[in-house]
């Protein structure tokens, strides 16, 4: 039987390291570039309500992430970005964020304030017209 000196595990757990960090980086399609929805605004660029979403919500809501899967998932796809969603209502939003809905826990008001969910819920119900229109 052969042994094996730590410097061998040492170097094999590198190099699994290091592939594990290029497949997450990877891009599907193998491009360069990266998409509009990875690519950040400038912060003078952003609303607001758009701040506050990134920095509150970004981390689940933001790209291929936990609640952009679980929504495309229960809803189908292209309905998992919220911030390109053209059928959010603010109300709905707020009551959501609030309360909570399936998979999302509920968001505290210590975590986000009412004033910054309005601006959060403000920036998500810019693309529904239809909302708008019934007020």
């Amino acid at each position: 039987m052969m042994r094996r000196n730590g410097s061998f595990w040492a170097t094999t757990g590198t190099m699994a390291l290091a592939l594990t960090a290029l497949v997450a980086c990877a891009r599907p399609d193998g491009g360069e570039k990266a998409d509009a929805a990875t690519v950040e605004p400038s912060a003078s660029a952003m609303s607001p309500g758009e701040k506050l979403y990134r920095q509150e919500c970004g981390f689940c809501h933001i790209g291929h992430n936990t609640g952009t899967i679980m929504l495309e998932r229960r809803l189908g796809e292209g309905q998992g970005e919220l911030a390109k969603r053209t059928d959010l209502d603010a109300d709905f939003v707020v009551s959501v964020a609030r309360n909570g809905l399936m998979s999302m826990p509920p968001i505290s008001r210590v975590e986000v304030t009412d004033e910054e969910l309005k601006l959060i819920a403000g920036y998500l119900a810019r693309n529904n017209k239809a909302g708008e229109a019934a007020k």
